[in-house]
């Protein structure tokens, strides 16, 4: 059942979502029911706004709003992140924090609305994105390497390509790594026989050593 005050502030919202010149075009929306899992509803309270969450029978009910002014303003953030967080999967770059380039396109939405509201941070953690981005541009690569040039994989560079691509670094049942880095150890073992090996291995994965060595550096001022 809709509640009617809601249904009321969501109109409002919408009109300020149209101030975004590309919101019909990227189908940035209110939406004041979500059927998936869980369920999403909002309702109005004597003492403010309600967002109610059913998860499979489990009801949480959390306060988002006291006015209808911040309920608004709720609506029009959450459409703009939902509109961020897609964007991002679909033009995601590589080798660094998703939320750095979801922060960035909320504030280019906001421009529109509210310049005043910054989302942007000094500094973001990349590094959990570096590993887990060179460990899937290692793999490419070998994988492009034994495709392409299968009469040179033999003997240890074999094994190490294949060590690779079956990742074998991983160590839980489900192919996750409880030890990042010592996964990236075992597999930077194996890359610097492979560029010592053969020059196009060389080539090619020489480009991403910077990612590496930044990977280093940030460890270091970790310590």
């Amino acid at each position: 059942m809709k509640d009617d005050l809601i249904e009321q502030i969501a109109v409002k919202a919408r009109k300020v979502i149209e101030r975004i010149p590309f919101s019909k075009e990227e189908d940035i929306k209110i939406s004041t029911f979500i059927y998936s899992d869980p369920i999403t509803t909002y309702e109005t309270r004597t003492d403010g706004y309600y967002k109610i969450v059913n998860e499979r029978g489990n009801v949480r009910e959390v306060r988002i709003a006291q006015s209808s002014d911040e309920m608004v303003d709720y609506f029009v953030e959450q459409a703009i992140w939902d509109y961020a967080f897609r964007y991002e999967l679909n033009h995601r770059h590589k080798f660094e924090s998703n939320l750095r380039q979801t922060h960035e396109v909320m504030e280019k939405c906001y421009q529109y609305i509210n310049p005043a509201r910054k989302f942007v941070k000094q500094s973001y953690d990349d590094k959990i994105h570096i590993y887990l981005d060179l460990f899937e541009e290692y793999r490419r690569i070998v994988q492009e390497y034994k495709k392409k040039y299968p009469e040179k994989c033999i003997g240890r560079a074999l094994d190490d390509i294949d060590y690779i691509i079956q990742k074998k670094y991983t160590d839980t049942p489900g192919g996750g790594m409880n030890n990042v880095p010592k996964s990236m150890n075992l597999v930077r073992e194996r890359i610097l026989r492979l560029m010592q090996y053969d020059l196009w291995l060389k080539n090619v994965l020489y480009a991403y050593e910077k990612y590496y060595s930044l990977l280093k550096r940030q460890e270091i001022r970790n310590v």
